[in-house]
């Protein structure tokens, strides 16, 4: 599978009517692209509350708090 960024999407956006990609494929490259970002914040999400179970989010929150 082809990695797009989120600039390279949105150019093909733009140019939909001069390339010869159909809207149905730039629809399925966008649709892609939203799962691997929904996968990544749900992996980071993951990480960050077992870092919170483990630390304790009091402190996090004061870490916060204080712009650490």
């Amino acid at each position: 599978m082809t990695y797009y960024t989120d600039d390279e999407l949105l150019d093909l956006v733009r140019n939909i009517g001069d390339s010869k990609d159909s809207y149905e494929w730039v629809a399925d490259k966008i649709g892609e692209r939203f799962e691997q970002k929904d996968r990544t914040i749900s992996f980071n999400r993951d990480r960050l509350d077992i870092a919170a179970k483990y630390i304790g989010h009091n402190l996090l929150n004061e870490l916060i708090d204080e712009e650490y």
